[in-house]
């Protein structure tokens, strides 16, 4: 059987020879396109060329494209496992021609390697081209030796490919196999039919002929340059020509597939075991994506990583697998497919370390969640789970909808998804009005004294400028909002907080607090501190130590991102900031807590690039020759044609916005206060720079100065002074607990001596004195073991609250069980509680009601008698 390396490895070498330029594949996750979650097809990173936004550098390319689709759009993920071709994660074979050759090399050149390389039986081929083709449709007949009566033309669905609503666009022509009447799977009377409605013809490429433009009226112009772009799914040919029934039997899945079988012990059966395939699937693409820079999280394409990775730890429980297991099958996945993208391989430690992480994480809470599900499910009037119950397993227990979707499916349920979607919006506008302040800019009522113009930013290079107001808008607190023609003003962005500072002229004085950016448009947040607002010329001035605290928290931020890089590995990349005049928050991936030697070591680093005082470098480039630079783009950010790149040395160089000092050394000093978890796989740093730095060193001194008072101490016995201090401490705690035994043993005997005898056991029911519940606990454990056979009831008057225990002697847990005693009781005192037969506990807040609670204490054990 020819392995599927080697059918990959055709197909380029095919298209090679054809003087196609080979194209690595872009990675799945976006570098500069947010409007796309993964990528999803061949011709994403071609993209601009198709827009005429760059000019191409080779008119002729092959690839193959790593793929996910698994949101959006095109989300195949309920649909996997299920049937033998569909997937979160694909490779796409394709060519292209950028304004070179057209449908007759595209057509023929296709039919040549599946026929003459491949070798596919020619009976077995179809061809559809779309109704308008006439052109594909003779040339098939022309240039090929396909039955002629096996080329059909269809409409737009199925033969016309379009971008979007508006842009480069065409007909296609589909090339199909029949697989046989085995492969149909409709009951019935049935016509099996290419592009029909069942499973025996599989489209195995699909050659796009971009010659058109869709406009907004939906009217079509011809391109100026016509271009091919063709995609081929790899797992449905390697099915084919390896001649299986399923791409989950070929050798891209089989290895996984043996691997799952190893690690459940479960053989894996081609009719029955939807699970093998669920995981096979999933670890393919958590392997990809991770290594491409995916991280799972709570928003984005992070959640749906997380919803995979779930869904797919879900799926190993029906097998058995109830520890964390998907990141032992990574190496199966890399075996696979290693060889032709390395990358696996160069990142294979720190997708483990991910997958790992994350499958106990969600561990944790699994079971909890399961057993919530099961109580919900038990307790419905009808067949549907309510959107508020999901809600709470997604909440609490960090189920994924389609997990809690599976469950009930498993249980013939329903999931009322219309109030899942409400209880998260709910959650969301909650989020929204908790959030810090914000202004609701589009809804303001400006006056406007220009119309239809923009602001120009020239804060880099002035701190001050003679501006016009565009417009304007005051409310009844005196808070402004300021557009003007021109600003020094940085307006939030990339993490960067806005300047502060003045606007004013004879009329007024405005201090700005914060500027905002919407659109091409500064809005400048203020307070009236005198005057009246009008139209006219104002002088605009940023705060001069405001701006330079920022900038040198901006330029340490960068030294900060490369450091970590540096002794962490490259798998850091930045995953949020804050910038402000105070002091500097980085977020960034990385499961582990960083320890003090490396925290030491990046520190250590960026003080070095400070005390180099280099020179930063900042440089305006097209996006490509960013890149090119090895310039740092943001995941998820969008870039323009042309970016601003900033360097320091050699040390780092990122694409930014914001405002920078002119070099290192101006920032003084770096420091780390403190390093923590933001979120799964994400760490969170924040430091300070310059006077921040020395104020917080003479913080210190003055608090070592206070200890070495207190303490009567000096430099070099402080140690010593503190740890003997430690040590009296730890003797007097003993000693109180000794004493505490002692007067605990006391009072128990005098209890006991005071039980009384109810069906031949002891009954100890009294108000005690304890100084906490946990004292009160350790009471009640005394007490059941000096009881032998009994029952105590204890309450302690704790000043603000009443606490109650209950404890119950084994032999007695069968008739007497503490938890419904206590619960009953806590009632009569204002509370609620509960806990096991042999000891419960329980609140109250009627301090005035134990008499009664002791009273009726009695007369409930005597009933249960």
């Amino acid at each position: 059987m020819i392995k599927s390396s080697e059918i990959r490895a055709q197909f380029i070498d095919f298209f090679k020879n054809k003087e196609h330029t080979f194209v690595k594949s872009s990675p799945v996750i976006p570098q500069d396109d947010p409007t796309l979650l993964f990528i999803n097809a061949g011709m994403n990173q071609f993209k601009d060329i198709f827009l005429d936004k760059v000019e191409a550098k080779y008119l002729r390319a092959v690839n193959s494209q790593k793929c996910i689709r698994a949101g959006g759009k095109h989300n195949d993920l309920d649909e996997v496992g299920k049937d033998g071709y569909h997937h979160t994660f694909f490779e796409m074979l394709g060519n292209w021609s950028f304004g070179d050759y057209y449908k007759k090399e595209a057509i023929s050149w296709a039919w040549e390697l599946i026929t003459q390389i491949w070798k596919l039986d020619k009976t077995r081929l179809y061809a559809t081209v779309h109704h308008t083709d006439q052109e594909a449709y003779e040339l098939w007949k022309e240039v090929t030796d396909i039955d002629p009566a096996h080329i059909s033309y269809h409409g737009d669905k199925d033969n016309f490919w379009e971008m979007g609503e508006t842009g480069p666009c065409g007909p296609c022509t589909e090339i199909h196999y029949d697989r046989g009447g085995d492969f149909c799977g409709v009951e019935g009377d049935h016509n099996c039919n290419v592009n029909g409605d069942c499973h025996r013809y599989m489209e195995i490429w699909n050659l796009v002929f971009m010659q058109y433009y869709r406009e907004t009226d939906g009217s079509l112009t011809p391109l100026k340059k016509r271009h091919v772009d063709t995609g081929s799914g790899f797992e449905r040919i390697c099915q084919i020509i390896q001649g299986k029934d399923s791409n989950y039997h070929t050798d891209l899945f089989m290895p996984i597939i043996e691997a799952i079988s190893k690690i459940s012990e479960v053989e894996y059966d081609p009719e029955t075991s939807v699970s093998h395939r669920v995981i096979a699937d999933h670890i393919r693409c958590l392997t990809f994506a991770l290594a491409d820079g995916g991280m799972p999280s709570n928003e984005g394409r992070g959640y749906v990583l997380r919803r995979i990775l779930r869904r797919a730890a879900r799926y190993g429980r029906n097998i058995g697998l109830k520890e964390p297991f998907l990141y032992k099958l990574v190496d199966s996945v890399i075996s696979v497919m290693g060889d032709h993208f390395s990358e696996l391989a160069e990142k294979r430690e720190y997708i483990i370390m991910i997958i790992k992480a994350e499958e106990e994480r969600f561990n944790q809470t699994l079971d909890k969640g399961l057993e919530k599900f099961e109580e919900i499910a038990s307790n419905l009037q009808n067949k549907t789970i309510p959107g508020a119950e999901a809600f709470t397993l997604y909440d609490t227990f960090g189920f994924p909808i389609d997990l809690t979707n599976i469950l009930a499916e498993e249980r013939g349920l329903l999931v009322d998804m219309a109030g899942f979607n409400q209880a998260m919006e709910e959650q969301r506008d909650r989020a929204r009005q908790s959030s810090k302040f914000s202004m609701d800019i589009d809804d303001t009522e400006w006056v406007f004294v220009e119309k239809n113009q923009q602001t120009q930013f020239i804060g880099y290079d002035n701190l001050t400028c003679h501006s016009s107001i565009l417009r304007y808008a005051l409310d009844d607190k005196k808070i402004v909002k300021l557009v003007l023609d021109k600003t020094p003003f940085y307006a939030e962005s990339g993490g960067q907080t806005g300047d502060k500072g003045e606007i004013e002229n004879d009329n007024f004085l405005v201090k700005v607090f914060d500027v905002k950016k919407v659109a091409d448009n500064w809005i400048h947040l203020g307070k009236l501190v005198s005057g009246v607002i009008s139209g006219g010329q104002v002088i605009a001035t940023v705060t001069e130590s405001v701006r330079r605290d920022i900038a040198s928290n901006h330029t340490a931020t960068h030294l900060l991102h490369s450091a970590l890089r540096k002794v962490l590995g490259p798998h850091v990349q930045q995953k949020g900031s804050l910038v402000d005049s105070k002091g500097l928050r980085f977020d960034f991936t990385h499961f582990n807590a960083l320890t003090k030697e490396e925290i030491g070591q990046v520190e250590d680093i960026v003080n070095n690039q400070i005390r180099k005082n280099n020179p930063l470098q900042i440089e305006v480039k097209s996006i490509e020759e960013a890149k090119q630079t090895g310039a740092i783009a943001l995941f998820g950010e969008k870039y323009g044609d042309q970016v601003r790149v900033v360097s320091v040395a050699d040390f780092s160089r990122e694409l930014c916005g914001g405002t920078h000092v002119h070099s290192t050394g101006e920032i003084g000093s770096f420091k780390i206060v403190s390093e923590s978890s933001s979120a799964a796989g994400i760490r969170r740093i924040e430091a300070i720079t310059g006077d921040k730095v020395i104020e917080l060193i003479r913080q210190h001194e003055s608090l070592l100065h206070s200890v070495k008072s207190h303490l009567n101490a000096n430099d070099k016995n402080i140690e010593e002074k503190i740890e003997k201090t430690l040590d009296e401490i730890r003797e007097l705690k003993r000693e109180i607990e000794e004493l505490k035994a002692k007067q605990g043993s006391s009072v128990i005997n005098d209890l006991v001596k005071k039980a009384e005898i109810i069906n031949d056991f002891k009954v100890v029911i009294s108000e005690v004195k304890v100084d906490n519940p946990n004292d009160l606990r350790t009471l009640g454990d005394q007490l059941k073991d000096k009881l032998q056979s009994g029952i105590g009831i204890l309450l302690a008057n704790l000043g603000d609250k009443v606490s109650l225990l209950t404890v119950v002697t084994p032999n007695l847990t069968k008739k007497y069980h503490a938890g419904k005693i206590v619960g009953e009781l806590a009632t009569i005192l204002g509370g609620k509680g509960g806990g096991r037969p042999d000891s419960a506990m329980a609140g109250g807040k009627d301090i005035d009601k134990i008499p009664a609670a002791i009273k009726e204490a009695k007369l409930l054990i005597q009933k249960m008698s």
